[in-house]
């Protein structure tokens, strides 16, 4: 058949017998779930098997887009790749999650559309460093000897100087040393400034990959251009006429904003986005002159001087620029190298353990070498490349228990955003919202979702909630049972924030793509229009919503055969000791707090936990999708398969 929207075709390769094959995409996959983390998650049920050892060949690596990618739509530049993740995320060390990461692209994800294909699966292990090349038919796994051991921009320039083409350089994703060391919370990048699968570099460095390259001119047909472009013109208009649009990522005011507007140096976007939030920026003057970092999220630095008590932003910039070098996730680095640093303080960790090194708070030296450590897999540095939970065991202290020092962890994951901390960067702030809090604790990943809740009180009221609820395809009925006149329950709301972002996600769109306070793209009756337009497959605003709940509710059934349950949607210690014992903070003592300010107490947690669940429709004590909701969504072929193994 013809496709529109999708490329049309699956491509197969084994890295371990070389064989490389291509197959068409399945349209009525294709209709059940959109496209992006939904199809992939079914591609793994063929090739995942139970308890599959993630650094093992048998694990497979699924790279995707979604209908909309490559086209002119704004925010059309998201991939993703679905795996079974190397962190640890039980103590025993027994669990590891299947989820998929969301990462934007400049040049990889267009490029592999463009290519012919919508969907890469990659299984086995090449005898020695290689590459995947994937230019139109020309598919070729190729030697990668010369790039093992470089950083991620020197690997990432070579191989986009080696292959161009008349559309210009290819599209790259690339492990830095870190995922070659199978450091369990490497990453890997593509095109250089997109953060590609926390936690998934190591994945790829046991299959022998650095890297893969994209480049195609196949084109991408639209069914209804006329259609197509009415709707993609309305969407602009909007866009720009909105007063708080901005072509790039506004950085704040006080000194966050002063500090990146002063080292601001370039920036960079995906493709199809109307806002650049790459940023680019560099140390001016002073001892760390000439120290940059791009890609990142800006604010980091600021957070790594917090952390690190690290006085010189120089150094900040200095640490971050080594951790995106080196393929590392930066957020787990800053707060292992804080929590190693006061385990020695504590007597937990010697200098033995250290291996010669002598921990100091601030020691840009120390953290530097310590890095090293990681990366190398030597001394201490090789017990925190296995993960926060073997660390735990090392020192014999759990972070996400330990108050005065520790973090926020779940499923072996430090959070993006800790809840507790979150509302001090605002005037009244968000506190344990659906996004921040809970969102983080029921996803798959430990991921925060991407909602209105992101952001406090301040700057969104009850009714513009109501308004994103709305777009979000959320029935009047369904609108009834999550707000009252002036709140909302938190847990119903975070369901279907839930499922909307995997809908956005499997259309291959950003829903940050213009800035945070006004996500445009947060439309789902619109985004219906125009994925009918661009395949020809029409469907209505209720049924793309459904498709983000099928998505959600077939990982959990992937993590659900991984042994997951409710148990292991563990609110975090250090939130749960916030309830009655009070953080201190700029404006005074803080007790965690909902997204409106009022204090929480432990029975409001589990309270929100089970409202979710019963949203979601799964078992309420152990957080299972119930066979009603199976069979309302049509996953009872896939609960099936997932079942016998």
């Amino acid at each position: 058949m013809e496709y529109y929207g999708y490329s049309g075709n699956i491509l197969y390769v084994d890295l371990t017998t070389g064989d490389i094959r291509k197959e068409p995409l399945d349209p009525e996959l294709a209709h059940q779930f959109v496209g992006g983390p939904g199809v992939g998650l079914n591609l793994l049920l063929d090739v995942l098997k139970p308890d599959t050892d993630p650094l093992s060949p048998e694990n497979a690596f699924v790279f995707g887009t979604g209908p909309l990618l490559g086209t002119l739509l704004p925010g059309s530049g998201k991939c993703y790749l679905t795996t079974k993740y190397s962190i640890p995320a039980s103590k025993n060390g027994k669990k590891f999650f299947v989820s998929a990461s969301m990462f934007g692209s400049n040049r990889f994800g267009s490029m592999m559309k463009n290519a012919g294909y919508d969907h890469i699966v990659i299984t086995g292990r090449a005898k020695r460093p290689s590459y995947l090349k994937v230019m139109n038919d020309d598919v070729e796994i190729c030697d990668a000897s010369h790039l093992w051991g470089r950083d991620v921009y020197d690997a990432g320039g070579i191989l986009r100087d080696r292959h161009k083409g008349a559309t210009g350089k290819c599209g790259t994703f690339v492990i830095g040393p870190a995922g070659e060391n199978l450091v369990r919370f490497s990453l890997g990048w593509t095109d250089d400034w997109h953060n590609a699968g926390r936690f998934a570099g190591a994945i790829a460095g046991a299959k022998n990959l650095k890297a893969i390259v994209t480049l195609g001119n196949k084109g991408i047909k639209i069914a209804d251009k006329k259609k197509f472009m009415a709707a993609l013109q309305r969407k602009r208009r909007e866009i720009l006429s909105h007063p708080g649009y901005s072509p790039t990522a506004p950085f704040g005011k006080g000194r966050t904003g002063r500090l990146l507007s002063d080292t601001f140096s370039g920036i960079q976007g995906c493709s199809g986005g109307m806002c650049a939030c790459k940023s680019i920026h560099e140390v001016k003057e002073g001892p760390y002159r000439g120290e940059w970092f791009g890609g990142s999220f800006p604010g980091l630095p600021l957070l790594i001087q917090m952390i690190l008590q690290v006085e010189d932003y120089g150094v900040a910039f200095k640490l971050l620029g080594r951790m995106n070098r080196e393929g590392l996730c930066v957020s787990t680095c800053i707060n292992m190298l804080s929590f190693v640093t006061r385990l020695y303080e504590r007597g937990a960790l010697s200098q033995e353990d250290m291996g010669g090194l002598t921990p100091g708070a601030g020691d840009p030296d120390f953290y530097l070498a310590l890095l090293d450590k990681i990366v190398r897999r030597q001394d201490i540095g090789n017990v925190m490349a296995e993960g926060w939970y073997p660390l735990c065991e090392k020192a014999g202290v759990d972070p996400s228990t330990d108050y005065e020092t520790g973090c926020a962890i779940t499923k072996g994951i430090d959070l993006l955003v800790d809840a507790r901390i979150w509302p001090s960067l605002f005037k009244q702030g968000t506190g344990f919202s659906p996004c921040m809090g809970l969102g983080s604790v029921v996803h798959g990943k430990a991921k925060h979702t991407h909602s209105a809740t992101y952001w406090s009180r301040d700057e969104i009221s009850v009714s513009d909630l109501k308004r994103d609820a709305e777009r979000m395809g959320l029935t009047d009925e369904e609108i009834q049972r999550v707000f009252t006149e002036d709140s909302f329950d938190t847990g119903r709301l975070e369901k279907y924030g839930g499922e909307a972002e995997s809908s956005y996600n499997a259309l291959g769109i950003c829903d940050t793509s213009v800035h945070w306070q006004y996500d445009p793209m947060r439309d789902i009756p619109w985004l219906s229009e125009v994925y009918s337009a661009a395949t020809g497959f029409d469907i209505s605003p209720r049924e793309l919503l459904r498709a983000g709940e099928r998505i959600f509710n077939l990982e959990r059934l992937f993590n659900v055969r991984e042994g997951f349950t409710r148990e292991d949607d563990r609110i975090p210690p250090v939130y749960l000791q916030n309830t009655e014992t009070p953080l201190p903070a700029r404006e005074g003592e803080r007790y965690l707090t909902d997204w409106f300010g009022r204090r929480l107490v432990r029975e409001d947690l589990e309270a929100m936990l089970d409202a979710y669940y019963e949203e979601r429709g799964w078992d309420i004590q152990t957080g299972i999708p119930t066979q009603d909701k199976l069979r309302e969504l049509g996953l009872e072929k896939q609960a099936e398969i997932l079942k016998s193994g």
